[in-house]
């Protein structure tokens, strides 16, 4: 075993064991550098008795959110919008209820106080099953009133994405979902992330740990194609994108998504004047400078409620991905990050 493998077997064991105790109903991990893939082991079978591998599907959930992110990046680079614009110039309709001073810049950082009662109606059986679609919360946004002012607190909100979707296809004048799939996941070869459908190659789909709630709304909740949790994709394919991370979006000769000047301001804090906040944040990507919690705390990254997680460390040049699928139960991300952490030198 090669030294740079051997680096990593706190990790693996970790991995392993919440698998094999029935914590976690199964598990991908793959490590990468800026250069090539170190490692990618899985642990667990499917449903129909096959082994999980880096092509099996998972529900990636909020990992979502920082794809969305890159677009707004990518459309601020070409002068069509900026963070400190008002919703109000984007979106007219926008401007009333007490949202005329709510900024792009609040959305990208969690700030803007949005009501997400829509969501919680939903989830509690009192709207129709299909109300948990991109058209009906945009709608339920534009007659809310804000349940905090822009700008004070943060507080990790899912329905700003809505808007930031909305957005981006008024601004570039295609689907969010085709943009995407032009801008990020095509460039960078990301064949297996999409927004899931209820009749996709189910043989490949992972086995899934749901709560009673969640249980029966899982293809509901997939085929809405939420623009803050609704992509499919697999480790494989999110190996390439936290490379193409660590490179500041570069993933070929003279080919990137961003310039790095942009990526920079996109991983750099934006909320350190905020107090007792639970995460900081970058523009959509989660920054824990603050967290007492972590031994590393230079890194960004994001997680899924389902358990996955991707995660740049940039001052050791590596990253993580991991794919597993717990919605029963809490996945802790700080221990797995220690793990990780203390496997660097």
């Amino acid at each position: 075993m090669s030294q740079q493998l051997s680096q990593f077997e706190p990790m693996y064991r970790y991995i392993e064991q919440k698998v094999q105790a029935g914590a976690w109903p199964s598990a991908v991990l793959g490590i990468t550098d800026k250069e090539h893939s170190i490692d990618l082991r899985s642990y667990g079978i499917h449903d129909h008795g096959t082994n999980i591998d880096g092509t099996s599907t998972y529900p990636v959930f909020s990992i979502t959110k920082p794809m969305f992110g890159l677009a707004i990046m990518q459309l601020w680079e070409q002068g069509l919008l900026h963070p400190s614009q008002l919703i109000s110039e984007l979106l007219p309709e926008f401007g009333e209820q007490g949202k005329d001073k709510l900024a792009l810049w609040h959305l990208l950082t969690h700030t803007s106080g949005l009501d997400e009662s829509y969501m919680a109606r939903w989830a509690q059986g009192k709207l129709e099953a299909d109300g948990m679609n991109h058209a009906k919360i945009f709608t339920s946004l534009v007659s809310s009133t804000l349940t905090a002012a822009p700008g004070m607190a943060v507080s990790y909100n899912n329905i700003a994405f809505t808007v930031l979707a909305e957005i981006i296809e008024r601004v570039s004048g295609m689907t969010y979902e085709d943009y995407l799939k032009t801008h990020i996941f095509d460039p960078l070869g990301m064949k297996d992330t999409s927004f899931g459908e209820p009749g996709a190659d189910q043989s490949r789909m992972a086995p899934i740990g749901s709560f009673e709630a969640i249980a029966g709304r899982m293809d509901q909740l997939m085929s809405a194609k939420l623009p803050f949790g609704g992509l499919i994709s697999t480790a494989d394919d999110l190996m390439i994108f936290a490379k193409a991370m660590l490179n500041e979006t570069k993933y070929a000769e003279d080919k990137r998504l961003l310039q790095p000047l942009t990526f920079r301001q996109m991983v750099t804090p934006q909320t350190l004047h905020i107090d007792e906040v639970e995460s900081d944040y970058g523009f959509v990507w989660k920054m824990p400078v603050r967290h007492k919690g972590y031994i590393e705390r230079d890194i960004f990254g994001h997680n899924g409620i389902g358990g996955c997680m991707v995660w740049m460390y940039p001052k050791q040049g590596y990253a993580f991905v991991l794919m597993t699928a717990q919605l029963a139960k809490t996945v802790d991300n700080i221990h797995v990050h220690n793990v990780f952490a203390s496997c660097l030198s």
